[in-house]
């Protein structure tokens, strides 16, 4: 039987800036909560409950969005709805500019929703990895095809409900990693190959309330879970079709993943 991880929830927006600095410059990235106002958060849960596929019939799903039916996750692509763009509020611009040490941010002007049914098949522990890594892609490990990225929960996550699994401080080893052989380790696809390898110490299981947002490094390790609880597991990413979003961590059909 796998046991259970420690679980992690979020430390408060409120909390004094320079622990929020540390916290993410140690360990690779921050669960915050206070960034979204609550009316925000239960009206853009509500809208994504009502998108196709979330009743489970698949069928409904149709390009570009995706089904993936080993995870049974649900990816609605390129959303511009208004209720999903105001999660991006001021105060996330704000602390998003402090984690980056960046002003005059421009925002993200689309969603990537990415829900987790419930799944049939039993929880395990999943393989840690690094973003950015599809080898089509050819993503550089430096500087990396993002400085940081984000998912931000619509959804009360339990344990084994779909909450990340994160390694803290990993991207301090595998950084270490790449600079060992930088001809070798020149591109994400290589390098990720070697991180289930290293000691990346004890993962824990985020487990975050309706509104609260994960930050994280270039080069932070975590793994995508399962849902294996009756509720969707609710949560969306930031878009952008801006011209320096797209020649960086480009997606598809004119969209990135939103970069500051």
């Amino acid at each position: 039987m796998t046991m259970n991880l420690p679980a992690l929830t979020a430390t408060p927006a409120a909390a004094p800036i320079e622990h929020i600095r540390l916290q993410y410059a140690n360990d690779g990235f921050l669960l915050l909560s206070g960034l979204i106002d609550e009316a925000t958060s239960r009206s853009a849960s509500e809208l994504l409950l009502q998108l196709p596929g979330m009743d489970a019939n698949s069928a409904a799903i149709a390009p570009p969005d995706l089904y993936n039916a080993q995870r049974e996750l649900v990816e609605h692509y390129a959303r511009q709805d208004e209720v999903l763009l105001s999660c991006f509020s001021d105060a996330f611009i704000d602390m998003t500019g402090i984690l980056v040490d960046q002003i005059d941010l421009h925002r993200p002007n689309g969603v990537q929703t990415q829900n987790l049914l419930t799944a049939s098949t039993a929880w395990t522990q999943p393989s840690p990895h690094i973003d950015g890594i599809p080898k089509e892609n050819r993503h550089r490990t430096f500087p990396g095809p993002y400085q940081i990225a984000f998912i931000i929960y619509l959804s009360d996550i339990e344990c084994r409900g779909g909450g990340t699994i994160g390694w803290p401080g990993s991207q301090h080893k595998v950084r270490g990693k790449a600079q060992s052989d930088l001809l070798h380790y020149e591109y994400l696809f290589d390098l990720n190959k070697e991180v289930p390898d290293l000691d990346l110490g004890e993962p824990v299981e985020l487990l975050p309330k309706r509104g609260d947002i994960l930050f994280f490094q270039h080069l932070w390790v975590h793994g995508a879970t399962f849902n294996i609880r009756p509720e969707p597991r609710l949560a969306i990413r930031p878009l952008c079709s801006c011209s320096a979003c797209n020649t960086r961590w480009y997606k598809r059909d004119g969209w990135s993943f939103w970069q500051p």
